[in-house]
């Protein structure tokens, strides 16, 4: 990303306001204390730790707009020893970019439909902005320009180790239709961490725009419905999905999920089954050595580390275009991903090495 010895870094404005910064440039300590959103927060940890292994220094800065000409550009240059890259972490209602450096992007709240929105709101109002990226870091926008298709070259960055959270914490599928508020009455002992699994599971992590993709809602709540019945063809895990407000508990979560089945027409068992598990957070990664993992094209495959996605049986889906997705995750991993385009009425098509239009 960075061949000077200096990266500058800068993060929307909104998550600045609580925190008292020592100026317009500031250390990763400012932050790393910081009340933040988990994906800023586990996107500034990727960042950091991609800086350090290429032996980069990091100076994050505040209102980045502000440095464009004149006196304040001139100390800028002087106080990062003429840093020549600046990467934007975005949440997709602003894009502040440096004139003259090196501009990349991240776009950190992946698979959130509100951001995801936002941010496409942002490009069609200024397009040019975004052509004119050095990189995108984990991301896979496209758009187009006049007669021109802009594609900002991908950079993908990875952890090596899945970034440890709090525990896991379980709760198991039930079926109510028309009471999706089963999960406001589950009792703590019916809500469980670190609940042993029988097998290595299927684990399908979840985000809102995935949700979205009716295809393949449709696809997933059919394997629910074959594993309810048939537990020895568990355990299906589901990761819940990450929600646009702070107040978000599990059982909204839940919710999310349970609507989304509902609007499949699917009619799945109306009974409780621990073979079917939702899960909160991040399971423990031994516990997913020799599992499936589906990844949904719109989840962010770098909350994953290395460790976990090396050692599962990993296959990429969605109904929308594979291509873009498969590419940037199979550059980073150095080797092909397995990708199983669900088309809608037509079911599943098979699996490949390579990569779909």
């Amino acid at each position: 990303m960075s061949t000077s010895p200096v990266l500058l870094v800068s993060v929307p404005a909104v998550h600045l306001s609580g925190i008292e910064l020592p100026g317009s440039l500031f250390p990763w300590r400012c932050l790393r204390d910081a009340v933040l959103p988990p994906d800023l927060r586990l996107a500034l940890l990727l960042v950091m730790q991609a800086a350090e292994a290429q032996q980069t220094g990091i100076r994050f800065v505040a209102r980045p707009e502000i440095f464009t000409h004149g006196a304040a550009r001139d100390w800028l240059n002087a106080e990062t020893g003429g840093a020549e890259d600046h990467l934007a972490l975005t949440d997709g209602n602003t894009l502040r970019l440096i004139p003259g450096l090196r501009n990349h992007m991240f776009f950190f709240p992946r698979g959130m439909n509100s951001r995801e929105g936002a941010l496409h709101r942002l490009v069609r109002l200024v397009p040019e902005a975004f052509a004119s990226l050095a990189s995108q870091v984990n991301g896979t926008l496209t758009f187009r320009l006049g007669s021109r298709w802009i594609r900002p070259p991908l950079l993908p960055l990875g952890f090596a180790v899945t970034p440890v959270g709090e525990p896991a914490q379980y709760t198991p599928f039930v079926w109510l239709p028309g009471n999706h508020g089963y999960a406001g009455v589950l009792s703590a002992k019916e809500a469980m961490e670190g609940v042993p699994l029988p097998k290595p599971p299927h684990f399908v992590p979840l985000t809102l725009a995935a949700l979205s993709d009716h295809p393949f809602v449709v696809d997933l709540a059919k394997q629910v419905r074959e594993v309810v019945l048939d537990p020895a063809k568990g355990p299906l895990l589901i990761g819940l999905p990450a929600l646009d407000r702070d107040d978000a508990a599990t059982k909204d979560q839940v919710e999310a999920v349970l609507e989304a089945f509902s609007r499949t027409g699917i009619a799945l068992p109306r009974r409780s089954s621990w073979s079917v598990r939702f899960v909160a957070g991040m399971p423990d990664p031994a516990a997913l050595a020799g599992a499936r993992l589906t990844l949904h094209a719109n989840v962010p495959f770098w909350h994953f580390g290395r460790d976990v996605l090396d050692a599962v049986e990993l296959v990429l889906t969605g109904s929308g275009s594979l291509s873009g997705p498969a590419s940037l995750l199979s550059t980073w991993l150095g080797r092909q991903v397995p990708v199983r385009r669900i088309r809608p009425q037509l079911g599943l098509m098979p699996v490949t090495t390579g990569q779909v239009p």
